[in-house]
């Protein structure tokens, strides 16, 4: 009875997530639309525009969110209650208030309409994940780990790529794909900063939605799905190739 009870209870969750994904995937078959969507040039231009904006609001992340995390997580300063309270800051004030702020800047700067200014405005609204998955890894290390490669002659870029890394993986991952998946949701700030002239996967897509053409804004998020979970796969095993040959390089080293 027990075990009938939990397997009612997983199908309900597992119905309670899918069927959303569901009335969006039987809306969008109609071969004729899907015909269209993938003949229009826009859609690959959308594609990889979104690609590079991502690359780059990582990119950001990982230059300036990695050393503040690090921070967090080894040292106890007064200073960490100010810096988690900064950090917080662009989950509390709103997108719009804060995008409009950086608006004037980004036209002094001429990063307005480009997707440079986009990634940056992106890495805004995503370094608040990055940064705190990053702290949760970074308060997981033995300190001694870093120690010992110290005194073993690892330079800092050889300690964070051979020692820190690997250790906080699994908190990188998540850091990383919370990058991608709020930055994949950002529509607009996107259009605010890109001026519609920077048309990413969600610009494409949502005046579909809004203006009635249901079917091939159903067929757009069907892509947009396929698109955020393709990421997130080829991040992973990305990733995990890369560790994967360096363990068995350094497993062939002992060996030799």
């Amino acid at each position: 009875m027990k075990k009938y009870i939990l397997n009612l209870t997983y199908f309900v969750i597992c119905l309670f997530f899918l069927l959303p994904f569901m009335g969006i995937f039987f809306k969008s078959l109609n071969f004729k639309m899907w015909v269209y969507v993938l003949n229009s040039p826009n859609t690959y231009e959308s594609l990889i525009t979104t690609t590079a904006i991502l690359f780059i609001t990582v990119l950001i992340n990982f230059i300036i969110g990695t050393p503040v995390a690090a921070f967090l997580g080894r040292e106890k300063s007064k200073l960490n209650f100010l810096l988690m309270i900064l950090i917080i800051l662009p989950l509390i004030i709103p997108v719009m208030v804060s995008t409009m702020g950086l608006q004037f800047t980004f036209i002094k700067l001429n990063l307005i309409d480009t997707v440079l200014g986009v990634s940056v405005v992106h890495s805004v609204a995503t370094i608040p994940y990055y940064i705190l998955s990053m702290k949760s890894g970074y308060l997981t290390i033995n300190k001694d780990y870093v120690k010992l490669g110290k005194i073993l002659g690892a330079n800092p870029i050889q300690l964070f790529f051979k020692i820190t890394l690997p250790l906080i993986y699994p908190s990188f991952l998540v850091g990383v794909s919370l990058t991608i998946v709020v930055s994949l949701a950002q529509y607009l700030i996107t259009f605010i900063i890109g001026g519609g002239r920077v048309i990413t996967l969600p610009i494409l897509m949502m005046p579909y939605l809004v203006d009635g053409g249901i079917t091939n804004g159903t067929v757009y998020s069907v892509i947009y799905i396929i698109f955020t979970y393709l990421l997130l796969f080829l991040l992973n095993s990305f990733t995990k190739n890369i560790y994967r040959k360096r363990d068995l390089h350094d497993s062939n080293k002992q060996c030799i």
